[in-house]
């Protein structure tokens, strides 16, 4: 054992989601709490969302979502908290390395993951400071290359779901909450196209479970803190907490302010163009002619919480009659009225990387896509070649931890 603090502060995170305006599989456990009893529409289009997932995602773990469909705040759709377990870096990396199902994608991911010193500790790029003399605050105006190895450096907080994919025990109850706004008209079947004014359900209770998965970054508690954030007061010095997440293990920019030497690096920071890479940020992961951009932050970035793909523009007329939007994936921030949602091979690459098993190469299907019409009728993976050919003619650390060593401490 060495001397890093044991207490690793993770706090939970609201994502929400705005308007715009097998033998292996997950099982995820449904939980009424309000509105989604049996037999309602609500509760249809969770178990829809759910099996989606559960199909795809080939870890054998059992995920307890509590579900609700209540009013929410003014134009969010759904929200999740997902409470954050800490954990320390250099065992996620040991973790993702051991995966027995490692597809070409983790392959890829694991042979350059970050780069970590003796002690498990990483260097990042993270905003600055209100007073550097403390590195008291969050000054979203600077950015500082982060090496001084306290809690942000060698630990993460990632959800508990994340956690269990990863191979951590121990946990019990609830994994996440998931609620919708009843004050929102949504369209239940998205089988003949999402209705005027109405909002596709199912796409966004993927989006929402996705979440709960662990597709969040502690980049928006950079930004709650920064310059422009609700808590923008709180002077703490918060490199020593545990802020970000697995995910953010393949978040870079090309460092456009060059804050590090050489690089690109890892980058924590609001407001920067930052990307999904899985080789250590020499290039962004692109499949299917879709760009791992991430949003940047919704209050000291592009307005849209960093917790997200980046969003992507989305026109339609007054009926819908004329709506065009082409997001990177079910992971963009918005939905409008009347789009139909849809998974896309990027968003499966991400929770592959994180942890997550698929049943099929990402890589090798860049194209995939499946919308909410097709997940509402059951089709959710890659055909079988011989299937084709069939369609085409008719706070504390978890235990449990695969290996016990601890390097001395530095």
């Amino acid at each position: 054992m060495n001397n890093k603090s044991r207490l690793l502060a993770a706090a939970a995170i609201v994502i929400a989601l705005a308007g715009a305006s097998s033998a292996n599989a997950a099982n995820i456990v449904l939980n009424n709490i309000g509105g989604v009893g049996p037999g309602t529409n609500a509760a249809i289009g969770f178990q829809k969302a759910a099996n989606f997932w559960g199909s795809v995602l080939k870890n054998n773990v059992t995920i307890n979502l509590n579900v609700g469909y209540a009013p929410l705040g003014p134009g969010i759709l759904g929200s999740t908290s997902s409470p954050r377990v800490g954990v320390f870096t250099d065992d996620v990396e040991f973790l993702l390395n051991a995966n027995t199902s490692k597809s070409a994608l983790d392959v890829k991911a694991v042979a350059n993951l970050p780069t970590l010193d003796a002690a498990g500790n990483l260097d990042v790029i993270t905003n600055g400071y209100d007073n550097p003399a403390t590195k008291g605050g969050v000054n979203s105006a600077t950015r500082v290359f982060d090496t001084d190895d306290s809690a942000n450096n060698f630990s993460l907080a990632i959800t508990r779901a994340n956690a269990k994919a990863l191979g951590y025990t121990g946990l019990t109850g609830p994994d996440a909450q998931i609620t919708f706004s009843s004050a929102f008209a949504f369209d239940f079947d998205p089988t003949n196209g999402i209705a005027d004014n109405s909002y596709d359900f199912i796409g966004i209770a993927i989006h929402e479970i996705g979440h709960a998965l662990g597709f969040v970054s502690g980049v928006d508690t950079y930004d709650i803190l920064g310059t422009l954030g609700p808590n923008s007061t709180d002077d703490r010095n918060f490199n020593n907490f545990t802020i970000n997440s697995a995910l953010d293990l393949f978040r870079y920019s090309s460092d456009p302010g060059n804050v590090a030497p050489g690089g690109p690096f890892l980058d924590w920071s609001t407001g920067t163009a930052s990307y999904f890479s899985l080789d250590k940020g020499a290039t962004m992961l692109t499949l299917g002619g879709n760009t791992g951009l991430f949003s940047t932050g919704q209050f000291n970035g592009d307005g849209r919480q960093a917790s997200h793909w980046k969003d992507n523009t989305y026109a339609g007329g007054a009926l819908c009659s004329n709506a065009t939007k082409t997001p990177i994936g079910i992971l963009d921030p918005t939905a409008g009225r009347c789009e139909q949602l849809g998974v896309t091979a990027m968003d499966l690459a991400a929770f592959d990387a994180m942890g997550w098993n698929l049943d099929f190469n990402v890589l090798g299907h860049g194209d995939y896509f499946r919308s909410t019409a097709d997940i509402s009728r059951g089709y959710f993976g890659v055909p079988e070649p011989a299937t084709w050919a069939m369609m085409v003619g008719g706070f504390g650390l978890l235990g449990a931890r695969l290996r016990r060593r601890r390097p001395a401490a530095v």
